[in-house]
């Protein structure tokens, strides 16, 4: 049996209280320095001791280290003037990193966030304000693609238009910012081209896929997430136009809709192979959230240049399990993504296409890319997987 503790300074209705809320209060601020702590702990220890020690020495799992870091390194969050509003609750307060600056001053200005909030409040508030938000015009759309959804493209979708154990010979990634899906890309093909209009800290910035591009810029496959509205189908028509084999575009469902589009870009080039995620990909406004969730539904577009279109494919639920690695979640939260010491060093370099054409070689389909675990044993040149 656990016994009452006494406070002999507490005698008074108003010194309970203040007693108590001083404990509420400790919860929250303790929260917050573990997570600090464990970013601390990120910048000062070697990559394989920090996660050997995440593993291993802490009394909580990776996941529950990542959403801690969030919590301690959100300076929203951390301001003296709104600790006291906060839950002692770790996973609410992660929910509320997942809110945008706009979504968290509301909560904040009209009540909903309190000592006794609830996690659900969270999510069900940012579902109802995801269908009204609209973006400023000149937004440049920037939501990190998760690692695993970069990797069912390769894994399911690639082998279901035909290129069963292949990989690709080149590969453009024209919106790259932090290197979310172009690093990935590395583990699929030998050559990854890196661009964007801003510079995020990773590949060749600025450079306007929509604008004038060097001579040099080609590349068998032009695989992206572009920006949304209007500037995702220009980015198709112009990979459409550029790329020597085909083209992959990540997007939401609902681009399939407009009669617009269907006019400009669907009825005359319809895509070989639609393919649609049976479970939703957790993507954020400007950062990926490993353990993040969303009410939109997304999809992979593929056109193979001279293939006529297929019948829908249904990617298959548990890519989110089976394709994320152990690392992903540290790699992938780093601005910008942390790259591996095995992985190739072509990104962002287009000397290497250059020298391609230069040669005149003909486009061809990729080569030995992997369909699954079982054929990484089997890629091109034998080269390792990262």
């Amino acid at each position: 049996m656990i016994s009452l503790l006494k406070s002999p300074a507490a005698t008074t209705p108003d010194q309970w209280a203040a007693e108590i809320s001083a404990c509420w209060r400790q919860s929250v601020e303790a929260i917050i320095q573990t997570g600090r702590l464990i970013a601390a702990a990120k910048e000062a220890l070697p990559h394989g001791e920090f996660t050997a020690m995440i593993e291993s020495q802490l009394p909580f799992t990776a996941r529950t280290a990542q959403r801690l870091m969030a919590i301690g390194t959100d300076a929203r969050l951390t301001n003296p003037t709104h600790v006291s509003l906060l839950p002692p609750s770790w996973g609410t307060l992660y929910e509320l990193t997942t809110l945008d600056d706009e979504q968290l001053e509301a909560k904040f200005a009209d009540g909903t966030i309190r000592p006794d909030m609830e996690r659900r409040e969270v999510i069900n508030g940012a579902r109802s304000l995801m269908g009204s938000r609209q973006e400023p015009d000149d937004s440049l759309d920037y939501s990190p693609t998760p690692p695993w959804a970069t990797r069912a493209l390769c894994h399911h979708v690639m082998p279901a238009v035909g290129l069963v154990g292949k990989r690709f010979e080149s590969v453009w990634e024209p919106a790259c910012g932090e290197g979310h899906m172009a690093k990935i890309l590395t583990e699929y093909s030998d050559i990854v081209i890196a661009t964007d209009i801003f510079d995020y800290g990773y590949g060749q910035a600025p450079l306007d896929f929509l604008g004038e591009l060097p001579p040099s810029m080609r590349a068998d496959w032009i695989i992206t997430n572009p920006p949304f509205r209007e500037r995702a189908e220009q980015f198709a028509l112009r990979a459409l136009d550029l790329a020597q084999v085909g083209v992959a575009i990540f997007a939401r469902l609902q681009w399939l809709e407009t009669i617009g589009r269907y006019e400009r870009l669907f009825r005359d080039q319809p895509p070989t192979l639609i393919a649609f995620f049976c479970e939703r990909v957790n993507l954020c406004m400007g950062r990926w959230e490993p353990d993040g969730g969303t009410a939109t539904a997304y999809i992979w577009l593929v056109w193979i240049k001279g293939a006529k279109p297929r019948a829908p494919f249904w990617i298959p639920p548990g890519c989110r399990e089976s394709l994320t690695r152990t690392d992903d979640a540290e790699r992938f939260t780093a601005h910008p993504v942390i790259k591996r010491k095995s992985e190739p060093t072509a990104v962002g370099d287009t000397s290497t296409l250059a020298t391609a054409a230069a040669r005149g070689e003909p486009a061809s389909l990729p080569q030995d890319m992997g369909d699954g675990a079982g054929s990484r044993n089997k890629m091109v040149h034998e080269r390792a997987m990262p």
